[in-house]
């Protein structure tokens, strides 16, 4: 899922390499805090825990 959102250009990335994408994990953060109203709902859908607990470890 956070590959498409990369591709689609929602979340920048600091490096690319092939498939293998490092996003800040900041930049994470302010993305899932502050979405494009467009995909607001959709990142609502997804369960609070894995949100939270991929910016925990991204963190």
């Amino acid at each position: 899922m956070l590959w498409s959102w990369v591709k689609k250009g929602w979340i920048r990335t600091t490096r690319r390499s092939g498939r293998y994408h490092q996003i800040k994990s900041k930049d994470l953060k302010r993305f899932l805090e502050n979405p494009p109203q467009r995909i607001k709902n959709r990142i609502a859908a997804i369960d609070k825990d894995a949100i939270e607990y991929l910016v925990g470890r991204l963190g």
